[in-house]
């Protein structure tokens, strides 16, 4: 069974099908940019997800398992409140894919024939038009309960045409890395056409990052624009592993 993922979430999964089709969804209740909640007539299409905002809004009590997020997301320009620590991995991942052109938290309240009930995390839309409706729970809680609902979401989203994925917790290595790099996610905003066609240059051939911090003139710019550019994906480095001066970095597309 196909399933989308984020670029190199080597961690993440589809569902494990282990029983038979489950019931579909019989509801998909939505809220407009306006606040509105109403059930999607799905006779008149898919929903756009730009149209959409959180179902609910995570907050924060002393019984809470997690605490709310707040993440800038620079493919929507705004941000995203997100209800774990692994939720803002999975939507730093989807900020970073450069095939992700919107991304919109809790995107329905979806109640199957068999009473439950259920908020994925989060959904998506690639610049293929394809739609996948996420949820980030760790492999070591994805008990039963759970893991009922994730069949049916599947289930549904096969049935209206959209993809389903469960996403798990990234190893340190990565977490760290992915949290470095979104430091260096605004393009710089000083000239720096000359910087990128050296950097380029360099990565087009085996390149070490020590051999592109040579680059850089002393100002940092170069530097920077090196971290921009392996964020949004332009330059690529083993994420999977920790970034030393001796990591390799190619320029994508370029063979390896």
């Amino acid at each position: 069974m196909s399933s989308a993922r984020p670029e190199c979430a080597s961690n993440t999964v589809s569902v494990n099908w282990s029983s038979p089709a489950p019931e579909t969804c019989v509801s998909w209740r939505v809220r407009d940019l306006a606040g509105q909640d109403f059930e999607w007539d799905w006779k008149a299409g898919a929903p756009i997800l730009r149209d959409l905002t959180p179902v609910r809004r995570p907050v924060a009590d002393s019984m809470s398992r997690h605490a709310p997020v707040q993440a800038h997301c620079q493919t929507t320009g705004t941000r995203l409140i997100l209800e774990s620590g692994l939720e803002y991995e999975l939507a730093r991942e989807l900020d970073r894919d450069p095939g992700v052109v919107w991304i919109v938290a809790q995107p329905a309240l979806m109640t199957f024939v068999d009473g439950a009930r259920h908020v994925p995390d989060v959904a998506c839309e690639h610049d293929d038009g394809r739609i996948v409706v996420w949820d980030a729970r760790p492999s070591e809680r994805r008990d039963e309960k759970f893991l009922h609902k994730a069949r049916l979401t599947e289930q549904a989203c096969t049935e209206v045409g959209w993809e389903y994925s469960l996403y798990d917790t990234a190893h340190d290595a990565r977490r760290l890395n992915m949290l470095w790099l979104a430091s260096f996610r605004q393009e710089p905003s000083w000239p720096h056409h000359g910087a990128r066609l050296r950097l380029e240059a360099a990565c087009r051939k085996r390149a070490t990052v020590a051999e592109l911090l040579q680059l850089d003139s002393g100002d940092g710019h170069t530097i920077a624009l090196m971290w921009h550019l392996l964020w949004t994906s332009e330059l690529v480095v083993d994420l999977d592993a920790r970034i030393t001066a001796d990591s390799v970095v190619r320029l994508a597309g370029a063979g390896r």
